[in-house]
């Protein structure tokens, strides 16, 4: 199996519910938004971030309208294969 980086930038209080599972000091809609977001980018569980400073257009902006301190998310991926089971490029 090949691992590949993927990265995607969402706000920073996401970052601790992302990456150890921790909701503590997020409401159900913030959870909710992070949810969701996970569910529409298919990258999985991320393992690392770092600051990627205030933006208003991020990844999630579909889920969290508002501009926010983001982090940039990096998640390891398994790379596709073909139809005869090659790895893609």
């Amino acid at each position: 199996m090949r691992l590949i980086v993927k990265t995607a930038t969402a706000p920073s209080h996401w970052a601790s519910y992302l990456i150890n599972g921790d909701a503590s000091g997020m409401n159900d809609s913030e959870i909710a938004a992070c949810d969701a977001w996970l569910a529409r980018a298919g990258l999985g569980t991320p393992v690392s971030c770092a600051d990627a400073g205030f933006m208003r257009w991020h990844d999630a902006a579909n889920e969290m309208l508002l501009a926010a301190d983001c982090q940039t998310y990096l998640f390891l991926v398994r790379q596709p294969r073909d139809a005869r089971g090659r790895l893609c490029r």
